[in-house]
């Protein structure tokens, strides 16, 4: 994969793989200006083939403008792009054979059968009829609508429609996919029926550009996620070398005999900050405490510091656990702006080990 570059205050992650010479989808310095605002800032992503990359970011902070322009519906105010070699400003025809785009809205024909929407768009690009009469069939089993076939589309759930929808995206065999919160407002068996899909076009050597607001999603689908804020990549790399990257994340979780007084509490943490720098949170509904542990401090020494501390400050416990931080923790730490995350989200341990205090 390969290495991005942005200007400001963009962190740099490299990837652990080759560097192809030949991204599906790369932006350089890609920027949209509408009046006195700048909804993307000098953007800077790529993406090589057959990768997933989850573009995350708040609403507003210009994740669909990005891909109107990567897809041509907007011209760039600066800056340019390309798809599969292509220059999106000077070969804009070109580059649109290229793509598919799923968006937000669901973009079907409501009076026409499933069926007949996706012969519809075979004959928009030209597919001769036995190749598309084959492709149409196989895309329909694939959705789990080939009994639905001649069904008005109109009469189709939601989820039935977005999976229709992707149908039509697919059905010309592009090399890119655009996918602009396909799963909004779907039920869960909807959503992950899906990510199934999403993971088989990815086997198969298309690349997909995601944006969606499910964290769970990207973090289950994606090799690779940027957080986009104001317009501007501030962080990207895999959900690892995210993880690497923000301070005092991971945490440990005590469970204790009975509850604590938080001035005491405090005098006791004070003598374990002698032995590592720490931040904590105590749930005293759950008589849980939670401790941080710093980034430079292996688990296994942290786990070490933090039982003796126990002992010796005669803290009767039941359970200690660590948890890795999610990626909703990531993002609510980078993408909203925060220094750190409160430890007050992170309250579930993942990895649980059971210690019986001496």
């Amino acid at each position: 994969m390969s290495e991005t570059s942005q200007t400001g205050t963009v962190d740099q992650l490299k990837i652990g793989a080759a560097v192809e010479t030949q991204p599906s989808i790369q932006a350089r310095a890609l920027t949209k200006v509408f009046g006195d605002r700048t909804v993307v800032d000098r953007l800077n992503i790529s993406v090589n083939r057959g990768e997933l990359y989850a573009l995350l970011g708040e609403n507003g902070a210009g994740k669909t403008t990005t891909i109107n322009m990567l897809t041509t519906l907007l011209s760039p105010t600066s800056g340019d792009f390309s798809i599969c070699g292509h220059n999106g400003i000077k070969e804009p025809e070109s580059v649109k054979g290229c793509f598919g785009v799923v968006s937000q809205d669901v973009c079907i024909y409501q009076e026409l059968t499933a069926f007949e929407n996706l012969s519809f768009v075979a004959d928009l690009y030209g597919i001769p009829k036995a190749r598309a009469r084959n492709d149409i069939e196989r895309l329909l089993i694939e959705a789990g609508l080939a009994d639905r076939a001649n069904d008005l589309a109109g009469e189709l759930s939601m989820g039935m429609q977005r999976k229709l929808s992707i149908a039509t995206a697919l059905l010309p065999g592009p090399k890119v996919l655009f996918m602009d919160e396909p799963t909004v407002g779907l039920d869960p068996n909807s959503r992950r029926q899906i990510w199934a899909t999403l993971r088989d076009l990815r086997s198969q050597g298309v690349t997909i550009l995601l944006t969606t607001h499910y964290l769970e999603e990207a973090e289950l689908l994606a090799d690779r996620i940027g957080i986009i804020r104001q317009g501007s990549l501030v962080l990207e790399g895999t959900i690892d070398e995210l993880r690497s990257r923000i301070e005092s994340i991971r945490n440990i979780a005590i469970t204790l005999n009975r509850s604590i007084e938080n001035s005491g509490l405090e005098a006791k943490i004070a003598k374990l900050k002698q032995r590592f720098p720490t931040q904590y949170h105590y749930d005293p509904v759950r008589h849980t405490l939670y401790i941080a542990q710093p980034r430079d401090i292996t688990l296994v020494k942290c786990l070490e510091a933090v039982v003796s501390w126990l002992d010796e400050e005669k803290i009767p416990f039941s359970k200690c656990a660590t948890s890795e931080p999610s990626l909703e923790e990531i993002y609510l730490s980078v993408a909203m702006g925060q220094e750190e995350v409160d430890l007050k989200v992170a309250t579930e341990g993942s990895d649980t080990i059971e210690m019986e205090a001496s």
